[in-house]
């Protein structure tokens, strides 16, 4: 830092730099001087806006837990980047820890949380390694589902379980993304990718499995489809679509 730091002009600005600003990790003297014309634009103070609904939603879901496999990566990564003859990063470091802070979470809960709110889905590779090309390839594992009954809703309580299905990507009787997709095309629901979560569920004691689509900042559409009936064709598949989060 140079002491001198130039405001950045607009309208309009930049989403990042009015998030860095909404977390408190500008220098000081630069936020005193932007906030006050971030607030006096419509849609700049719409963003800030937005983003305080989403830390509020952030801080009311439950805790993910990060999976132990993508923690030890990621503690891994970071222990090389910090080796001796490597230049540190300093000032996104200190930004990302304040705003992680600010947030009241670790940076692998940052990580989880953005790409629920988002729809950011991390690709981990198994590495696992090739069997020899001389020996027999062992026999394939049919994958159980869990032991534990799938969660048992109501119509008008779809949103309590968002938290255990955002830990999921279990397609139950659907089985493939592409079956998925056929389904929500069925209905008249069009979605880029994998869900954000994907779970079998009992909506009032009908077999059904519960997708979570992303709907914009904050907000979670929950779709509940009959894989018995539902397909591209047949609107009928579709239980129950509703949107919960942002207020």
């Amino acid at each position: 830092m140079t002491g001198m730091e130039r405001v950045p002009m607009g309208p309009p600005w930049s989403v990042d730099l009015i998030a860095d600003l909404h977390a408190g990790v500008l220098p000081p003297e630069v936020a005193a001087q932007l906030r006050p014309r971030v607030e006096a634009d419509a849609e700049a103070s719409e963003i800030l806006r937005a983003l305080d609904a989403t830390l509020e939603d952030l801080h009311s879901l439950p805790p993910v837990p990060m999976p132990d496999h993508v923690a030890a990566r990621i503690d891994a990564a970071l222990a090389a980047e910090a080796r001796p003859g490597l230049a540190p990063v300093v000032s996104l470091n200190d930004a990302r820890k304040r705003r992680n802070r600010r947030l009241g979470m670790g940076g692998a809960g940052v990580l989880v949380a953005a790409a629920a709110a988002f729809g950011i889905v991390l690709a981990v590779s198994p590495g696992a390694q090739q069997p020899p090309a001389n020996d027999a390839a062992p026999p394939a594992q049919t994958s159980k589902p869990s032991a534990a009954p799938p969660l048992a809703l109501k119509r008008d309580e779809l949103g309590s379980a968002v938290g255990e299905v955002l830990k999921a990507q279990n397609y139950g009787p659907l089985e493939t993304p592409d079956r998925l997709a056929g389904c929500l095309k069925g209905g008249g629901i069009t979605s880029s990718g994998n869900p954000l979560g994907i779970s079998p569920v009992e909506l009032e004691g009908k077999s059904a499995v519960m997708a979570i689509l992303p709907a914009g900042l904050g907000k979670y559409r929950l779709v509940v489809l009959d894989p018995a009936t539902c397909g591209p064709d047949k609107p009928e598949g579709v239980l129950a679509d509703t949107t919960v989060g942002q207020r």
